[in-house]
């Protein structure tokens, strides 16, 4: 069975009030977890490990894949080593038909979603180390993607994404209710307008995970900075494909886990 460990730690550079230190952080773990219903697989899902049976459980009512406890004939966790995979059983006469699968990868139990992960990494272009910023200039773009959330204020139910040029000029902002989906918005858009090649910076309003930082690689995007901490599985892709990541960007401060040559204050 997969470790439950839920916390790791890394090296990081912290500023602090114009003072820059080497500290460690600690880090939300985030690996996939398959979910197979009547034997085939039907979803994989980043998570935090642990509480694994209540999360497929919880997740197989929400997405209509039974209707109520008495549907679910069994659930278990896989008791491979290293295995992260639940197996859920259904019972009754009148089973909800299953949707498409939500993800479709070839994977068997004990591979834990870990042959898809690799599958992407092999997939994203290695981030070339072409800019440098200073400091001072990603807490200004953090303050700009703020100034910019025009929904966040009256709501407080928004997630927003900024793209920045190598000049700290805002190329493009969106919102919305999802974080993956603002980031994607804002790509979107400089996409559409045959613009994407300029964006050199994404700043993030919310938790920067390992699908957050893929997608600024699949852009071209070599820094991603956010306003709140990335997960373990971030760092380590950022790391594997040369991407730049800055977390806890709030005015004064701001946490380096990976520079890659392009901080100023770091060479």
């Amino acid at each position: 069975m997969a470790s439950e460990k839920q916390t790791a730690t890394a090296r990081v550079w912290r500023l602090s009030h114009g003072e820059l230190k080497a500290e460690a952080a600690t880090l939300i773990v985030e690996e996939p977890l398959e979910i197979a219903v009547d034997g085939d697989l039907y979803s994989v899902v980043m998570r935090t490990p642990g509480d694994d049976l209540a999360l497929a459980a919880g997740f197989c009512l929400a997405e209509g894949v039974i209707e109520s406890k008495a549907n679910l004939g069994s659930i278990q966790v896989c008791e491979l080593e290293n295995a992260n995979q639940v197996s859920v059983v259904r019972t009754g006469e009148s089973l909800p038909p299953l949707r498409p699968v939500r993800h479709t990868i070839v994977s068997s139990c004990g591979l834990c979603g870990r042959d898809m992960i690799e599958e992407v990494v092999k997939r994203l272009p290695e981030l070339q180390g072409d800019c440098r910023f200073a400091l001072s200039a990603v807490l200004a773009m953090g303050e700009q993607l703020q100034q910019a959330q025009q929904h966040f204020r009256p709501t407080g139910g928004t997630h927003a994404a900024a793209l920045f040029d190598q000049q700290s000029e805002l190329l493009s902002a969106a919102e919305d209710v999802g974080r993956h989906n603002a980031l994607d918005k804002a790509i979107g858009h400089l996409l559409l307008a045959d613009r994407l090649r300029e964006a050199r910076l994404a700043m993030l309003s919310g938790r920067c995970s390992f699908e957050m930082v893929q997608k600024a690689a699949r852009a071209g995007i070599p820094v991603v900075a956010s306003v709140s901490a990335p997960t373990e599985l971030a760092v380590d892709l950022a790391r594997r494909i040369g991407v730049t990541l800055v977390g806890f960007v709030r005015r004064e401060t701001l946490t380096v886990y990976v520079d890659r040559g392009r901080l100023a204050e770091l060479q």
